[in-house]
């Protein structure tokens, strides 16, 4: 129970993050700097967040296997059986190979990330991978699952998701597609969880001007 609140919590506050920083980006304001770190970036490169997402990335590989041959001897029903027992197995066993090698997300791990103006930094299995955003070629995002996906021109698609990828993924399609990157379909769901709250802020605010007036219409 302790484990589920406390991811909740985590939840609702990546979420939060998310709204005010898409807020705040819909305004005009920036992305704030951190202070310098023990990694070591390009000149002219700073970094804006620095937290751990879960980690994958899409791409099918060749995979082996080992076809089965068996000498039979005896009578023909006894070869026949044994005959379609090694087709069977055969069979079974490139099946097996078919689906490792197909095109799925692998590398599950949870990585430390970093955002910079130039790229995200995943420390996967203790080396540091750099996914530039002058690469970028789509943007997939499903933030309802706490999740988005970037294809690149060079190498596989990335997945990262967590309760940080709201945000991180507000911060990427800023850095990666500028302003107009705020109105892709992969952050709707946030961008209307914005507009919502402003409208309700909004509808407070004029219900208080409007409770507070006086005879004469002015406030009082």
């Amino acid at each position: 129970m302790k484990k589920d609140a406390a991811l909740q919590a985590a939840l609702h506050e990546g979420w939060t993050s998310a709204c005010q920083l898409y807020e705040h980006l819909h305004a005009g304001g920036d992305l704030a700097v951190l202070p310098p770190g023990p990694v070591r970036l390009n000149p002219g490169e700073v970094a804006y967040a620095d937290t751990v997402l879960g980690y994958a990335r899409f791409y099918g590989m060749n995979v082996t296997y080992q076809q089965h041959s068996t000498l039979l001897l005896g009578s023909a029903g006894f070869v026949a059986a044994g005959l379609t027992a090694n087709m069977i197995a055969n069979s079974s066993a490139r099946r097996r190979a078919e689906a490792q090698a197909a095109g799925q997300w692998r590398d599950h791990a949870h990585v430390r990330t970093i955002l910079t103006n130039h790229r995200l930094l995943c420390d996967y299995g203790g080396q540091w991978l750099s996914f530039w955003h002058e690469g970028i070629v789509e943007f997939q995002g499903d933030l309802a699952q706490w999740l988005f996906v970037l294809r690149y021109e060079v190498g596989d698609p990335v997945l990262l998701h967590g309760p940080g990828a709201p945000w991180f993924a507000v911060a990427v399609a800023h850095l990666g597609y500028g302003r107009p990157g705020l109105q892709l379909p992969g952050l709707m769901v946030l961008a209307n969880a914005v507009a919502d709250a402003v409208a309700q802020r909004r509808r407070a605010i004029e219900g208080e001007v409007v409770a507070g007036t006086g005879g004469d219409g002015a406030p009082t």
